[in-house]
């Protein structure tokens, strides 16, 4: 057999290695599945179902403490039947169930705050594993007290949630959402964040249906203050230069904010409310109630995973309209970018030449934010709806009805954080992402709190269904509110510092 003998004209690259892009095209798959971003999505879901096995189980614990106080100081009970079936019983399980949810989410408000300040000191990393190992601690708590039982049991339960000040579910959903942004592109931050509570969801969900069957067997950038208090900052009024060159004054943000909150605050307490709301109407046990909220997060999740990012990528497209972006495309002069030395230009000022650099699109980081917003508006529609109609269930099976419809207005949480993480700076989108979670956080923080009682005075008055119709009107509300938040003027620049010329406020 002749051996070719190489010269000047044979190829570097050999041409026998037909492999090489079989090997390289696998290697691209395997890195875009075991990728760091799916990995954090994983990291999600195994956290959200570690929390929420106890989630079902912790209405059920409450409700046999609150039996137990009230037979110490009650004749014992005589009959056939559940003895934990009363309506007293019942408003003290939604008293203990509200003030659970108000410490938990007013720790989980400072938790935002430490975890924020956490991420610019270690990193996201070190920042993670320092709230899951508190929110282990915060379990085996919940755990003694959940022992030890009646009145006792319950103020252990309740004061070991001051655990979750330094770590708890916010820290660390905090965490991962700071993280997986700086892994993606800009156009593809928004289905992320879907994405990544989706997997939080099914989490949750598989949780919902672990914890529920196991009780029936059994039954960055800035350290210091300024950086801890900055996503407060990120919340208000900014500045916007216009092509005329007035400057004007944008609320966006602080409507953006606000709307959210009142959807959050509409909806927050929906799944506590349908447990409670099943449980006194149609004795819901909690296999039942766990099925509910399996279905409920899995619905969501599947919903938030593989749905949303769809609808916010066709939407987008829908909104923006393929024609115009196509014909600014082709009217637009290529740049071109010199190869060789004569090319280049003479310089004539005597300064160093800088290198030739292809700008951004700039359409590729806020072409979709419109329609992001439009979702967000429309999302608290179809909760309201689904929340006023749940009001008039007279049966278990329209309670499974609407906890399985709810989910398909939950994403407005993630379309949330990509409108407000695209206005602002690069250098702010980790503080905008601490920011819109810590109105979620506050919102869930009052939601739980007035509304748990607004549930126990109207399961007194045994109408506990008037508390749906409460839950819808705050959607509305909120809906109206986010016609105030709107996009910066066109082709205008946003400018942080002070600036001399004439403002406008709008």
């Amino acid at each position: 057999m002749a051996v070719t003998t190489p010269d000047e004209t044979t190829p570097l690259v050999g041409v026998e290695n037909e492999t090489a892009p079989k090997r390289a095209k696998a290697a691209k798959v395997a890195g875009t599945i075991f990728g760091p971003a799916n990995r954090i999505l994983l990291a999600g879901f195994l956290m959200a179902f570690t929390l929420g096995i106890t989630q079902v189980p912790i209405i059920y614990v409450f409700r046999l403490m609150e039996c137990d106080i009230f037979y110490t100081h009650n004749p014992p009970f005589d009959g056939a039947g559940d003895r934990c079936h009363r309506r007293e019983i019942n408003a003290g399980t939604a008293t203990q169930v509200s003030v659970l949810g108000m410490s938990t989410s007013f720790s989980g408000v400072f938790n935002l705050f430490i975890c924020g300040y956490f991420i610019k000191l270690w990193g996201p990393r070190w920042a993670f594993v320092s709230q899951t190992a508190l929110l282990g601690i915060r379990v085996s708590t919940q755990v003694l007290g959940v022992t030890i039982g009646g009145r006792t049991g319950e103020i252990i339960f309740q004061a070991c949630q001051a655990i979750g000040v330094v770590g708890g579910p916010r820290g660390f959903q905090l965490v991962l959402n700071t993280a997986v942004s700086e892994l993606v592109a800009a156009k593809d931050r928004t289905a992320v964040f879907g994405r990544l509570q989706g997997s939080i969801m099914l989490g949750t969900a598989f949780g919902y249906l672990r914890g529920g069957t196991e009780m029936t067997d059994q039954k960055k950038s800035s350290r210091g203050i300024s950086g801890f208090f900055a996503p407060i900052r990120v919340i208000t009024s900014h500045k916007y230069r216009l092509e005329s060159g007035k400057v004007v004054k944008v609320y966006s943000l602080v409507f953006l904010a606000l709307g959210i909150f009142l959807g959050v605050f509409a909806s927050g307490y929906a799944p506590i409310l349908l447990q409670m709301y099943a449980t006194s109407e149609f004795n819901f046990g909690t296999t039942e109630n766990g099925y509910l909220m399996f279905g409920n997060s899995a619905i969501r999740g599947i919903f938030l995973l593989l749905m949303f990012p769809k609808i916010i990528s066709v939407g987008r497209i829908w909104f923006n309209g393929t024609s115009a972006s196509t014909e600014t495309r082709h009217a637009e002069p290529e740049s071109h970018i010199p190869i060789n030395p004569e090319d280049f230009e003479a310089d004539e000022g005597g300064e160093v030449p800088q290198e030739p650099i292809q700008a951004p699109d700039a359409d590729e980081e806020d072409s979709g934010t419109g329609f992001d917003l439009f979702f967000v508006r429309w999302s608290l529609v179809i909760d309201s709806m689904v929340t006023f109609f749940a009001g008039f269930s007279t049966n278990g099976w329209q309670v499974y009805l609407a906890g399985f419809l709810l989910p398909f207005a939950s994403g407005s949480a993630p379309a949330a954080k990509g409108v407000m993480t695209e206005l602002c700076p690069p250098e702010q989108r980790p503080d905008a992402i601490s920011a819109i979670t810590l109105v979620e956080s506050m919102a869930t923080l009052l939601t739980q709190g007035l509304f748990g009682l607004i549930f126990a005075a109207f399961s007194e008055m045994g109408k506990p269904s008037l508390t749906f119709f409460c839950n819808a009107g705050f959607a509305i509300f909120g809906f109206v509110v986010l016609f105030m938040a709107y996009l910066p003027p066109a082709n205008s620049k946003r400018i942080d510092g002070d600036d001399s010329e004439t403002e406008i406020e709008t």
